[in-house]
């Protein structure tokens, strides 16, 4: 699949209308066009097809031009590429039975349809909304699109955050946006604990649903929001309370140290949590030589070499970490040599052997912060670096060639932020229970020094 230009031009004419007609005000296409110095001809042509896909519509007299025929939130970038694109599969067999006479034979066919996937998934879970959010702000008289909603958004978010008496908690992968509006910025743990002090009684935690849970788990007292319920986490996804159930059963004679990627379900049948920073010492410090170790596969491994007891893990991984490959650290290190690598111990074993520095999110943070290395590479997810960038402006730090990008911590935008404290949405509920439970697995782990 190769993008013309037909498409770009088509998203930025629709997110200049967005900007300039705010969604009722009709947008002349002539003044689109000199914006984005571009043919208004051109940009007739393609609105004609927008228009009959309705993603827009025309209103005609002296104060005519073009308005969204749906909100930002509703047009998807799949929509856009579907009308104006010829396909948007990665090979034309996979769209046309009738392009290939092998299709029985091909071995490759698997591998392109699942790819297809990927990528109309992909286009889909993007919105023309979060399209605008990613758009940089620059000189309005280079054509591009000056937005200032964020400022008025973060005035807003503040105003409302009083009023609420709510303490809002960013985690480290999330925007750069989202990160500027935080009270406390960190990893999800500390970010839980540090809530369960606060004085506040409303938390937004803008992070992944296990992360609001944790703090659910840790202040039940309080109400905790979560902006996105979409913002889900993969790896904690892995693992069910039935599997659980049957691995114990399978190994009755061991523990259950459960990381505390999981949900509060999964929490509530464990025997003690552990973070990526003590996972070591939280199985050294159980009794039974046998460990089941969940989800992760590639933390159980880093621990499996830590210790002396056995580690029986679950199969589970971050598919962020978990796709940072040894060649991308080397390729690193051949242009870097004078950087230490620093990796998450979630990514795989290979990757944690040629690392200098094997380390939790705050880990790194304070290793870049309080060390005299002037250059690092760094193996985790990207939002995490831009964070060390922002504290040590003097120092480099490089990611790998393939950015490592959680999705999920993404989905949180500035205005998921602002509807969740004006509607107080979307609270999150767990049983007492389960609470009680979950509450014993982490305070276990909270109280080994």
């Amino acid at each position: 699949m190769r993008l013309s230009t037909r498409s770009r031009y088509c998203v930025r004419a629709l997110l200049d209308i967005m900007v300039n007609g705010g969604g009722v005000k009709p947008v002349p296409l002539s003044k689109v066009a000199e914006r984005q110095e571009v043919s208004e001809k051109y940009l007739e042509q393609i609105f004609i097809i927008l228009k009959k896909a309705n993603i827009v519509k025309a209103t005609r007299g002296v104060k005519g031009g073009y308005i969204l025929a749906k909100e930002p939130k509703e047009i998807c970038l799949g929509d856009i590429l579907r009308v104006t694109e010829l396909e948007v599969t990665p090979v034309k067999c996979s769209a046309n039975k009738d392009y290939c006479d092998r299709m029985d034979r091909c071995i490759c066919k698997v591998c392109w349809d699942n790819l297809g996937k990927v990528i109309t998934n992909f286009i889909d879970s993007i919105t023309l909304e979060d399209i605008r959010q990613m758009s940089i702000t620059i000189d309005e008289g280079m054509g591009a699109i000056v937005d200032l909603s964020l400022t008025k958004l973060n005035k807003e978010i503040k105003r409302l955050k009083k009023e609420r008496d709510a303490v809002i908690l960013v985690h480290n992968y999330q925007r750069p946006e989202v990160h500027e509006i935080a009270d406390y910025l960190g990893d999800s743990l500390d970010l839980s604990r540090r809530a369960a002090k606060l004085p506040q009684k409303i938390i937004v935690f803008c992070g992944v649903n296990f992360m609001a849970e944790s703090a659910k788990v840790l202040s039940p007292e309080k109400t905790v929001l979560i902006p996105r319920l979409d913002a889900g986490c993969p790896m904690a996804d892995m693992i069910t309370v039935e599997e659980l159930r049957e691995m114990k059963n399978e190994y009755p004679d061991a523990k259950v140290v459960c990381y505390v990627n999981t949900s509060a379900d999964v929490k509530a049948e464990s025997d003690i949590c552990c973070t990526s920073a003590n996972a070591v010492k939280v199985v050294e410090s159980l009794k039974p030589k046998r460990i089941i170790f969940i989800p992760d596969k590639n933390l159980a491994s880093y621990v499996a070499g830590q210790t002396k007891k056995e580690i029986i893990p679950w199969y589970g991984y971050c598919y962020v970490h978990e796709f940072i490959r040894l060649s991308d650290i080397k390729e690193q290190k051949r242009k870097h040599p004078d950087a230490r690598v620093m990796v998450h111990p979630e990514t795989k074993p290979e990757v944690v052997r040629i690392a200098d520095f094997v380390l939790g999110t705050m880990g790194m943070i304070n290793l870049a912060k309080k060390s005299k290395i002037k250059e690092f590479i760094v193996g985790t997810e990207e939002g995490l670096v831009n964070r060390m960038r922002r504290e040590n402006p003097e120092k480099k730090f490089y990611l790998p060639s393939r950015r490592p990008v959680c999705v999920n911590m993404k989905r949180t935008r500035l205005e998921d932020v602002y509807h969740s404290l004006m509607e107080m949405k979307y609270k999150i509920e767990i049983e007492k229970d389960t609470i009680k439970k979950a509450q014993k697995a982490l305070k276990k782990m909270i109280a080994i020094k």
